[in-house]
């Protein structure tokens, strides 16, 4: 299990079903395998694809997968994980579980990698209450616990027949997926309230003036303390979402990516 030095992650929306596995190099080809054997001969082909702006999603070879299979390739503005949420939330549980399964043996967690995902796929979720695994597939997993303690789920299912206890399964799965997505909606509006509470609105404008954070290659961390915190200006070309937004210069060429709002900001002539 030696070499492995990264996870590709991918999250479902709506169940939050994760799929993962180690790779050696972080390489286009190993993403373009793992969107054909984990993602698309397993459920199916998505509708869209959400990456950050890496090496390995943003190239042409990933571009002509999704082409092929018409699925809707789009990017994380860039320096701004938050876009790309749910993959960020995934990794740091995923390394969480992992933490707590390893202690001391750090270069096992290739092979622990597949028990993390277990845990945490049949784990119900603190705001719906129901795991990934509930919501993808109508029921809910039948974990060594239960076999072990003959649990009252495990009792109950033995009294009926497996076609029928399915049956009833699959019958209340659109149920349990609507009450879910809407037990999600009003957690996000508490969060939402909660925080607006503390922001003041900051809105641009198609044909704005802005100026954008200057950020160093390959890092986060801001650019040297005697050069310019802030380069442009540039041009808002077009509003792409809420506090995404597309930019061009001043002469129309047009600057690669959509740039969160809160690394841009307004220039006064």
């Amino acid at each position: 299990m030696k070499g492995y030095k990264w996870i590709l992650v991918a999250v479902d929306y709506f169940t939050k079903w994760i799929e993962a596995k180690p790779l050696t190099q972080p390489t286009a080809q190993n993403v373009e395998n793992f969107l054909w054997a984990n993602i698309v001969c397993r459920y199916g082909i998505p509708m869209i694809i959400i990456t950050d702006n890496g090496t390995p999603f943003a190239n042409q070879r990933i571009h002509d997968f999704c082409g092929e299979h018409q699925i809707n390739l789009k990017y994380a503005s860039v320096w701004h994980p938050h876009t790309n949420g749910q993959a960020e939330v995934a990794n740091k549980n995923i390394l969480n579980i992992l933490k707590k399964r390893l202690d001391d043996a750090k270069a096992r967690w290739p092979k622990e990698l597949p028990g993390a995902l277990w845990a945490y796929n049949t784990a119900p979720s603190e705001v719906t209450q129901e795991s990934p695994f509930s919501l993808s597939f109508g029921m809910d997993a039948v974990i060594p616990v239960d076999l072990e303690h003959l649990s009252p789920r495990i009792e109950a299912a033995a009294s009926f027949e497996p076609k029928a206890l399915q049956t009833v399964d699959l019958d209340l799965l659109e149920q349990r997926r609507e009450l879910a997505a809407l037990k999600r909606l009003e957690h996000k509006r508490r969060v939402e309230r909660y925080y607006n509470q503390k922001v003041t609105p900051r809105t641009l404008n198609q044909g704005d003036l802005v100026l954008k954070r200057q950020l160093l290659a390959g890092s986060n961390l801001g650019v040297p303390k005697l050069e310019p915190n802030w380069e442009g200006p540039y041009v808002v070309r077009e509003v792409a979402g809420p506090n995404a937004y597309y930019l061009m210069t001043a002469e129309g060429t047009q600057i690669p990516r959509s740039w969160s709002g809160d690394d841009l900001k307004k220039f006064f002539t």
